[in-house]
């Protein structure tokens, strides 16, 4: 994923509350003012993740 903005990553840490557990902006200030500092003037910021896809299926 590419983050353009830092307004961007806060939403996306708000609706994905797994990535972060307790994230709040008040608590995470000072790192997200050093990641838009990093953005304004390195370009954007790049997130890599992995997903699984679990199937379970009861026996019959």
């Amino acid at each position: 994923m590419e983050f353009f903005d830092v307004a961007a990553v806060i939403v996306f840490l708000r609706k994905v509350i797994w990535t972060v557990p307790g994230f709040t902006v008040s608590a995470y200030a000072d790192r997200l003012r050093a990641l838009h500092e990093k953005i304004s003037s390195d370009g954007p910021f790049v997130a890599h993740s992995r997903r699984f896809l679990i199937e379970a299926h009861k026996p019959a």
